[in-house]
């Protein structure tokens, strides 16, 4: 028997097509209309559509990671698989979302894509994304895979540790810190042997709630200790994510040093500063030897491992929802592999 998948819309390009009256791009009026551009795909799956929202992704907020994930739950018994029409402003940051907030015991693929193009101009990546998201939907479900993963061109990846790493560019994401979990060929889908596997018999619960009250910021150079300061003290911050040049360096000299801020906002006003960084390419991480981030972690700050930037703020996000725990604790679970969205970083010597 055919798999049956959900694919849930949330808009953008993937499900655009051209009004060739009014020559402009609108959304697909319905599952007929994306199926007559994608013909025999049919055959792959019994598929069916639902209109979630009709959103830019860049006004995506914690609140669409909440519906996303409660939708899931709730359709989660009717079908094999889900997918998700996403665009590609904020896609690393919802397929990060959704895996903490699906947890562990996900029972069910789930495929977020997106395009570049829309479906029904010439030469778009809209289809073959498409046709390769159904794919990737039947042969996880097939062999009991079930985690959040992002599909696009041939390449598979774990949702919690992808990046955008191009506006324009077809591969447009990347898993810099971790591989692939599978490779499409002109055969077939190939999974690799760390994709996560279904528990049955753990039951299928969810966290789907998520607290933004935190600030996160780049760190440049010059920036003034003190407008940071005031950010996080007048807006009342609870915590506080820098991304840093490279490997958690932070500025160490004159007036321009962040050691004394993020030793009076840890110790003073207890709340957590976490580094990540911007570059993780090589697991760089896990040789640290620069001065400049060893006196940041020795003044208070959580080192976040290879997480990507965008994992480390919805981590956040979604324990500052869920808990109130010490600092201490805080940083534990930062480091703690929850849904394999960092490798093992507390044997490290920081």
């Amino acid at each position: 028997m055919k798999k049956k998948i959900l694919i849930i819309w949330y808009w953008w390009t993937i499900v655009m097509v051209v009004n060739e009256e009014k020559k402009i791009v609108e959304p697909a009026k319905n599952l007929d209309e994306i199926l007559a551009l994608l013909p025999r795909v049919d055959e792959l799956a019994d598929i069916e559509l639902e209109i979630l929202a009709n959103k830019d992704s860049a006004n995506i907020t914690p609140n669409d990671w909440t519906r996303l994930a409660m939708h899931i739950h709730g359709k989660h018994g009717d079908y094999d698989a889900f997918i998700i029409a996403h665009g590609t402003n904020t896609m690393a940051n919802t397929a990060s979302a959704l895996s903490l907030a699906l947890w562990q015991w996900l029972k069910k693929p789930v495929i977020v894509t997106w395009s570049q193009l829309p479906l029904s101009v010439y030469w778009n990546d809209a289809r073959f994304n498409f046709e390769n998201a159904i794919k990737v939907a039947v042969e996880a479900s097939e062999n009991n895979i079930a985690e959040v993963m992002i599909s696009f061109n041939d390449v598979v990846l774990r949702g919690c540790r992808a990046l955008k790493i191009s506006e324009s560019k077809f591969h447009a994401f990347d898993s810099p810190a971790f591989p692939a979990l599978w490779e499409i060929t002109s055969t077939w889908v190939h999974f690799r042997h760390w994709a996560k596997k279904v528990s049955p018999e753990i039951p299928f619960t969810i966290s789907p709630h998520f607290n933004n009250n935190i600030l996160s910021m780049d760190i440049t150079p010059g920036l003034s200790p003190s407008l940071l300061e005031s950010l996080v003290l007048s807006w009342k911050c609870k915590w506080v994510v820098l991304k840093s040049f490279w490997a958690w360096s932070v500025p160490t000299e004159w007036e321009f040093s962040l050691l004394p801020l993020i030793k009076k906002l840890t110790q003073e006003f207890k709340i957590p500063v976490i580094i990540t960084t911007k570059f993780l390419w090589w697991n760089a991480f896990k040789e640290i030897n620069d001065e400049c981030a060893v006196l940041a972690i020795d003044h208070g700050a959580i080192p976040g491992g290879d997480l990507t930037s965008v994992m480390a703020e919805v981590k956040l996000m979604r324990i500052l929802a869920q808990w109130t725990f010490s600092e201490n604790t805080i940083r534990d679970m930062m480091l703690d592999s929850v849904v394999w969205e960092i490798s093992d970083a507390r044997d490290q010597q920081y």
